[in-house]
């Protein structure tokens, strides 16, 4: 269907029966990528592996078209290469890797398997979003890294996803996607898997089963995200082994499948989680799938390009969130004021605007539910001093019917003082998410302030 190409297309494929030597897989690991061929090597390819690699790495400049030019262009060496035991997979250490780059890889012939056969296709592209590194070990696990069976595959398409894309083709039965878990310690863990529920084939709840260690534990029931690029969070308590352990879904008999899968976050039942500590921001994501690009320096992350959210949606929590906001001078008033948020289940937002020595209580300065209601008391602190929200959020509660039943509910503690008690919630404050029954990110908005957040943390509530 492209200008000036011709009418017509591939039609059919037929296996000759003849092996391939080919590339199967190539997954990003820790300081470089994990090559898997569908042969073992030759002994001759295998001694020198290191020098059989070219791997270069550039961005995109966005533009209005389709595509963009290659910006930041950088030629990159292998340091290391290590073959597995079956001679099947390369581990490759490569110095100067970046988030956000297209990878491209090429192995020059000749390159040839332990039959002598030459390598079918010599060149691999990866999208690296985000640097495997830069995760916590034993939280986050993506989709597109886990075991695929029964059909299912890799995807980009729909945007907004964490890691290097989504588990798609959970249309027919026998799909399935098995994550291998790390836990310290036997007992009840939360597992939230994130997913989305578009209304293909038809709207509304969907199902997979869930299997830990080859059980099947239940059928996880995933309320709809009304489109394939909203994400949520659906969260089970399953039980763990101590050290590893297979958690995995899948589209059984019984079930409707029909949905797309993230990634999951796996915590002690209850836990607190750390979302910023001062280090990694491995929690966080741009609304549109991009790695985070606030800087972090000094235990600090100041905000730049763009609204944060977590990869990891909640339902009822308790969360801490300590922010800075710089001196203006006198003449900047109103929303222009060191403006940003804290944003419930991407739907209710506490205000945060520098409302030192304001004698008003207003529903748009800080501390309050933004266009809901102002704070009961001003518990401003002067600008360059860190101030503390603690936050008590209650959800929506909603019927069978999808109807809601009861308002969301919010109580803030700012600087120490109680400033809403409890308080319902009737809608989304401006610029909110729509409510629904599913969970929602905490969410911390850029309102082109140069606003800095530290420890930030939530705790799920049962």
């Amino acid at each position: 269907g492209q200008e000036g190409k011709l009418t017509y297309g591939l039609q059919k494929l037929t296996p000759s029966g003849d092996k391939a030597f080919d590339m199967l897989a190539m997954r990003a690991k820790p300081g470089g990528f994990e090559i898997e061929y569908t042969e073992p090597l030759s002994e001759e390819t295998a001694a020198g592996l290191a020098e059989s690699y070219q791997i270069e790495q550039w961005a995109y400049a966005p533009t209005a078209d389709y595509g963009g030019p290659k910006i930041d262009e950088e030629t990159l060496s292998v340091s290391e290469a290590t073959l597995s035991e079956d001679g099947k997979k390369v581990t490759l250490s490569v110095p100067g890797l970046k988030a956000n780059r297209v990878v491209h890889l090429r192995s020059p012939r000749p390159f040839s398997s332990a039959e002598g056969t030459e390598l079918w296709s010599t060149e691999a592209w990866y999208t690296l979003n985000s640097l495997p590194g830069d995760q916590p070990p034993a939280t986050l696990y993506e989709a597109e890294e886990a075991a695929l069976t029964g059909g299912a595959g890799v995807d980009t398409e729909h945007a907004g996803y964490s890691g290097g894309g989504f588990v798609d083709n959970f249309g027919e039965q026998g799909a399935s996607v098995a994550f291998d878990v790390t836990a310290p310690k036997a007992g009840t863990y939360d597992v939230g898997l994130r997913y989305s529920n578009g209304p293909d084939p038809a709207p509304g709840t969907k199902t997979v089963s869930l299997h830990v260690n080859g059980e099947k534990v239940r059928q996880a029931e995933l309320a709809s995200t009304t489109d394939w690029k909203t994400w949520r969070t659906a969260t089970e308590k399953v039980e763990l082994r101590e050290g590893r352990n297979t958690v995995a879904y899948s589209y059984d008999d019984g079930d409707s499948g029909h949905v797309n899968l993230d990634m999951i976050a796996v915590h002690p039942e209850g836990a607190r989680i750390p979302l910023f500590d001062g280090t990694g921001q491995a929690a966080w994501q741009h609304p549109d799938g991009r790695t985070p690009e606030w800087p972090v320096s000094g235990g600090e992350m100041e905000i730049a390009g763009g609204d944060l959210r977590t990869k990891q949606g909640f339902q009822d929590f308790r969360a801490h969130v300590e922010f800075w906001l710089p001196e203006l001078p006198p003449d900047v008033t109103g929303q222009d004021r060191a403006n940003s948020g804290v944003y419930l289940q991407e739907r209710y937002e506490v205000q945060i605007l520098d409302s030192y020595g304001d004698t008003t209580l207003a529903d748009d300065e800080a501390g309050a539910i933004y266009t809901k209601k102002a704070p009961d008391v001003n518990a401003a602190t002067a600008p360059k001093t860190w101030q503390t929200y603690d936050i008590t959020f209650r959800a929506a509660r909603y019927d069978a019917s999808g109807e809601k039943t009861e308002d969301a509910r919010i109580t803030v503690v700012w600087n120490g003082v109680t400033v809403h008690d409890d308080v319902a919630v009737d809608g989304p404050t401006g610029g909110g998410a729509a409510e629904d029954p599913t969970t929602g990110a905490l969410r911390l908005q850029d309102h082109g302030s140069k606003i800095r957040y530290r420890n930030v943390w939530v705790e799920p509530l049962t």
